[in-house]
């Protein structure tokens, strides 16, 4: 408030004048009182929350006087008696004291944060509270001897993780780092899959107790588990408690975790290290010519870190350059530890670089291209060192430019190129990394014939392929960790791979163990068990994989023309689905293409036959417009603004996929009898399972906001399977109707008094995947 300019004063005093006297003082009065409110209602659940936890209770209570004393001094200081008729002119200032008003709010501010403080530091006590207790109870399971001691010790060890599911999952939009968000987001999900094969892996070591093999089995689930728990431990603890986040920006941009990062995030870093070397500098010479030649390559990857390193550059040279010989001191301390930083930047670059270099499954021609890429980037590493030398000793304290080419635009522009080739190199994999992913579920089910059949040679020799393809795709996972854009999915990538790595083996054994014990239903029990936790990782794998390289060309098509995204924006208006930036509806609601989730293919698919007559397209472009919508919710956007919008929207959503049934139903009438049509009757019969799970979970009445929650989520989930089984039954239809050469118009005969009737469910969405403001209950 004190670096107001004195014209904006002066404007203000004007528009005072201007005010009425009463409406001044009602304005003053009902802030000041209105802000007391929201104090005193904010303290009194910090208080109430002290109550139930004696340890911050002092603590509590006296921030909460504090802020109870701000909010009355501030309410109190806007409180201005009438002026009894004298003129507004005479009275410029209507508030008592401006500075006594700064020093209320300052410690208002302070003790709020205070509170929120304290309140944080409960919420991490019984985060790990939880995680102890559940830590406990799994020793206690793990020791049992017999089926009464399990059965007592998993029942207890079960309300413990309900427990500490609650708490993670209620609090995991609390932490500020992707990282951190994708850490707790993997951790519950291993959590979830390991204690689904926990009690059969335990049943079946209580039975055939004399077994290594199944000891093994077991104790590897239990390592699992105990390893999610303590990556939860350490996310929670290390997101509250890191003292880092308290370190200045220079201090924290000195010490980077390099071993943790990927590829992608090293050389972003390194960027971010240029653009703040190069904004310094554009201080201490404004009118250096060229300065901004590189700045077309400084946005070929994303810098979350810019903004900071900008800010810190301003604080140094303060917008002006009032003391250049303090500056260039100062300049000359930030090139040598740039120089620094730089040095370690590049090193662990070529570190990982090998990581693609050493890879068998890399081809000879891509390995040979990184390699020289990587020579490229230290030959014009050294040309930017050499350059910032001469800056750091240029009498004038001018850049000096090389009589060629500006350094900094070569190593920027060699970093892009060693970037590019890398994303290729993985790219040349995916088809035979897909392929892995097949043959590993194929040998999977063939161990458990091999097994039952007591074929132990032949089961021997497949596990010997089934390693080995699981090598290949551990490998390929940990190159797309590395070309990952975003934090998520590189930590995503990475905790699938080691999780594929530990229970890829297991399989095996599990397939051994029922060779061994064929007659045993616990034995098979747990075969499937283990069977099915393979299934979903290589599932989840390939998703994420599929999403790296979409991101990938999402993030190089944010950078195209401007014009270049209106035609894509104007295309996918067009076809009905409402248009993003990030590809969102593609993602969420499984209507990706078939080649690789591609865009384009997408639309294509649904843009061959627009015709009026055509209830299929209509309708599933209907549906995925509706599941977007529902999506948006969850992000804060869209047209839903409450929960009672989105179970209304939800409902409308499995009323018009029972509409659609009817109409692939009829469909299904004209396909020949073949394959392909016990094909599309499999997944079609899937459908009303789909429609009846979300529509009990619409129904589902609940009390509080924490069941609130859990039902948006659920309701969330179902969309999303209904909205994947639509996207399959859809596609299967479109095959059999090219195949066959079948009419996809005027199909619906009977279903015309349908259509006339669908304009009653008001929360359907139009062609063009809006939602009018009447048809929102």
């Amino acid at each position: 408030m004190y670096g107001i300019s004195q014209s904006t004063v002066n404007n203000q005093r004007f528009r005072v004048r201007d005010m009425d006297n009463e409406q001044i003082m009602s304005t003053f009065g009902n802030i000041g009182h209105l802000l007391n409110i929201a104090v005193e209602r904010f303290i009194t659940i910090g208080e109430i929350i002290a109550e139930e936890n004696i340890d911050i209770k002092g603590d509590m209570y006296e921030a909460a006087k504090e802020a109870r004393d701000a909010g009355k001094s501030i309410e109190r200081l806007c409180d201005i008696s009438p002026l009894g008729g004298m003129e507004l002119r005479h009275h410029i200032e209507p508030l008592k004291d401006y500075g006594a008003i700064i020093l209320a709010a300052r410690s208002l501010l302070s003790s709020v944060t205070r509170i929120l403080l304290l309140v944080d530091i409960i919420v991490v006590k019984k985060l790990l509270t939880a995680k102890k207790r559940a830590s406990e109870s799994l020793e206690k399971l793990e020791s049992v001897m017999n089926f009464t001691e399990f059965v007592r010790a998993f029942s207890v060890f079960g309300t413990e993780m309900i427990e500490l599911a609650y708490l993670t999952g209620h609090h995991r939009n609390s932490f500020k780092e992707e990282r951190r968000r994708a850490q707790m987001f993997s951790a519950r999900q291993i959590l979830e899959k390991s204690i689904a094969i926990l009690l059969t892996s335990s049943k079946n070591s209580l039975i055939h107790s004399d077994c290594v093999i199944v000891k093994e089995n077991r104790d590897t689930v239990f390592c699992q588990i105990r390893r999610a728990m303590d990556l939860i431990h350490f996310v929670v603890k290390d997101s509250i408690f890191d003292s880092a986040k308290h370190m200045p920006f220079d201090k924290q941009a000195s010490n980077p975790n390099y071993e943790n990062e990927s590829i992608y995030t090293t050389i972003k870093r390194i960027v971010n290290l240029i653009k703040r070397y190069k904004y310094q500098m554009s201080y201490y010479d404004s009118n250096t010519e060229g300065n901004n030649n590189s700045d077309a390559y400084f946005s070929f990857l994303d810098d979350d870190l810019w903004k900071s390193e900008k800010n810190l550059a301003s604080s140094v040279g303060g917008g002006r350059l009032v003391n250049n010989t303090n500056f260039r001191k100062h300049l000359s301390s930030e090139s040598m530890d740039l120089r620094e930083e730089l040095s370690m930047a590049f090193e662990k670059l070529f570190e990982k670089a090998h990581d693609f270099t050493d890879s068998p499954y890399i081809s000879h021609n891509h390995r040979k291209n990184i390699l020289s890429y990587c020579d490229n980037c230290k030959l014009e590493f050294d040309l930017y060192l050499n350059t910032i030398m001469k800056d750091q000793h240029d009498s004038a304290g001018i850049q000096v430019k090389g009589q060629g080419r500006d350094p900094e635009l070569g190593m920027l522009s060699s970093l892009e190129e060693l970037c590019k080739q890398l994303v290729v190199s993985v790219s040349s994999q995916i088809e035979d990394f897909n392929e892995s992913l097949k043959i590993c579920s194929k040998l999977v089910k063939s161990f458990h014939v091999l097994a039952t059949n007591y074929d132990i040679d032949n089961l021997n020799q497949r596990s010997t392929k089934f390693h080995d393809c699981c090598d290949h795709i551990f490998d390929i996972c940990k190159l797309l960790q590395h070309i990952a854009p975003t934090e998520r999915l590189q930590v995503q990538a990475k905790c699938l791979a080691i999780n594929l790595r530990i229970y890829g083996p297991q399989v095996f054994i599990a397939a051994k163990i029922l060779w061994k014990y064929s007659n045993s239903s616990a034995a098979n029990e747990n075969f499937e068990s283990f069977s099915d936790m393979w299934k979903w990782l290589t599932n989840e794998i390939s998703m994420i994989a599929k999403k790296i390289l979409v991101s990938i060309n999402t993030t190089k098509n944010d950078r195209e023309a401007e014009t270049e995204k209106c035609e894509t924006t104007d295309k996918l208006t067009k076809s009905g689905v409402p248009a993003t930036e990030d590809g969102e509806m593609v993602e969420y609601s499984g209507l990706e293409g078939k080649n690789n989730g591609d865009l384009n293919t997408y639309q294509s698919k649904w843009s061959e036959d627009l015709s009026d007559d055509n209830d299929i397209l209509k309708r599933a472009k209907n549906m995925s417009a509706m599941a977007f919508l529902m999506y948006q919710f969850t992000k804060g956007n869209g047209s839903l603004r409450t929960t009672q919008d989105l179970f209304t929207q939800a409902e409308y959503f499995a009323e018009e996929a029972n509409r659609l049934y009817k109409v692939l139903r009829h469909f299904s009438y004209q396909v020949p009898a073949s394959d392909n049509k016990k094909d599309l009757l499999n997944i079609l019969d899937r459908v009303p399972t789909f429609v009846q799970a979300l529509q009990f979970t619409v129904k589902d009445h609940t009390v509080g906001k924490a069941a609130t929650f859990v039902k948006v989520d659920h309701v969330i989930r179902e969309t999303k399977n209904l909205m994947n089984v639509i996207n399959k039954v859809v596609s299967k239809c479109f095959e059999c109707a090219t195949k066959y050469k079948l009419n996809l118009t005027g199909i619906t005969g009977g279903l015309t008094s349908e259509r006339t009737n669908e304009n009653m469910a008001g929360g359907m969405c139009d062609s063009k995947g809006t939602t009018s403001s009447s048809d929102i209950p």
